[in-house]
């Protein structure tokens, strides 16, 4: 019954379960079919072809299980792809991009800051959405997240504090200017080291767009009267490489589902 059919989310990795931790929270009767995809880790170092022909590849691999959305949870295909994607697939999206005009309507300041990926910094798209959502009088700095990425992807900021520090600091570096007083945690992975930052940035608001997302699917599906209302949704975790690695790290994460290793031919 097209009611009970799933919510799918993916990544390239442990990122999509901050927006897995949410829409727990906002549609608690849904099932959610998680897809870590571990063999095109990570995204964000990705040429747009590259990014282009996986993140199409996955949405259709997703289709077999007939999904009422798919969710991509990464803000690099989503700042890149999302609406050339949009026009190749009959499944509705729904993406996650960096909440640029959130950040500019709180900040006092007028100065904010945007941790990404490098693809994500580095992309035109990123450039026109600033362009489009950031009033000119407003400063900007970028930092380069990849490095702390791939730290909280391989499990590292669970059990090795001492290093966790030193990656982030080393990519806030001395560029953080007093007057930031807003910065976009705009790479999904970003949600689980939020209390390192908040010690290095005690008096920067950190964004955070998995709530964003979250409400925005819930809508979706009250919109379209998709949405179920009662019983427990399931979680299905799936991953295309490293299963047991990644199983022992959301397990140390507190996801006790079991993990399916599946094979991806792309």
């Amino acid at each position: 019954m097209f009611i009970n059919n799933p919510v799918a989310v993916f990544d390239s990795g442990i990122g999509s379960l901050s927006i897995i931790k949410e829409l727990k929270k906002e549609i608690p009767s849904e099932n959610l079919l998680y897809f870590a995809d571990k063999a095109h880790f990570p995204y964000g170092s990705k040429s747009h072809s590259q990014l282009r022909d996986i993140i199409t590849n996955t949405i259709r691999y997703l289709e077999r299980f007939k999904p009422k959305l798919t969710v991509i949870a990464s803000n690099t295909p989503s700042v890149q792809l999302l609406e050339e994607i949009k026009e190749l697939t009959n499944i509705p999206l729904i993406g996650v991009t960096p909440p640029l005009k959130e950040a500019s309507k709180i900040t006092k300041k007028k100065h904010i800051g945007i941790m990404a990926t490098a693809g994500t910094i580095s992309s035109e798209q990123l450039q026109n959405q600033i362009r489009r959502e950031i009033p000119q009088n407003i400063l900007i700095t970028r930092f380069n997240a990849s490095p702390i990425i791939d730290l909280i992807e391989n499990g590292t900021y669970i059990n090795n504090e001492r290093k966790t520090f030193d990656v982030i600091s080393r990519v806030l570096g001395d560029r953080i200017d007093k007057q930031i007083d807003v910065i976009t945690l705009s790479s999904t992975h970003l949600h689980f080291v939020k209390k390192y930052l908040n010690y290095f940035l005690p008096t920067v608001k950190f964004l955070d767009p998995a709530s964003i997302v979250a409400r925005d699917v819930r809508k979706f599906l009250l919109q379209n009267r998709m949405l179920k209302k009662t019983g427990s949704g399931r979680l299905r975790i799936m991953v295309s490489k490293e299963k047991r690695q990644f199983e022992k790290i959301i397990h140390a994460m507190g996801i006790k589902e079991s993990v399916e290793e599946v094979f991806i031919g792309f």
